[in-house]
């Protein structure tokens, strides 16, 4: 294995093109700015109007009774069309601006602004770091809490603990 972002990695999501942090840095700026994005926008008390914001824009979060929820992920994102689904529990936390959900928020985010589409199920070569939706994902909800100097706690886990 080499070192760095050129890594041979075992995906943890769908491959799709490469991007590396610096880009995804790029992307997360430019998307903060072009959405008028805060260390304010994701308080308590503002919270809602940037969610509101969102659903503007075409983003939308479909709220999912915690009962109901049948996904092994924290939350899950379609981005051909925009939707973010979340179960309760998670978007209350949201709107509490708990560090945690914040994160697993922007990681769907990211998901969304890196236009992730499963593109690369077919290639002779290993996957690289880079070319991981989930690794890509959870950079660009790096990028923006390191940006807007948001409150960081551990690692996102992907998968509910049973």
């Amino acid at each position: 294995m080499t070192s760095g972002n050129l890594a041979e990695f075992t995906l943890r999501g769908h491959r799709v093109p490469a991007i590396d942090r610096t880009e995804i840095d790029y992307i997360s700026g430019r998307i903060c700015k072009i959405l008028k994005a805060t260390k304010h926008s994701f308080s308590p008390s503002k919270i809602g109007m940037f969610l509101n914001s969102l659903e503007e824009n075409g983003i939308n979060i479909d709220i999912v009774d915690d009962e109901e929820w049948i996904d092994v992920a924290r939350a899950t994102v379609d981005p051909s069309t925009g939707f973010i689904y979340m179960p309760y529990s998670l978007y209350k936390n949201l709107n509490r601006s708990e560090p945690e959900a914040l994160r697993i928020f922007l990681h769907e985010l990211g998901h969304i602004f890196l236009c992730h589409r499963p593109l690369l199920h077919f290639s002779d070569k290993n996957a690289l770091q880079i070319e991981d939706s989930e690794w890509q994902a959870d950079t660009f909800a790096d990028c923006v809490i390191d940006r807007l100097k948001l409150p960081r706690q551990g690692r996102q886990l992907e998968f509910k603990n049973f």
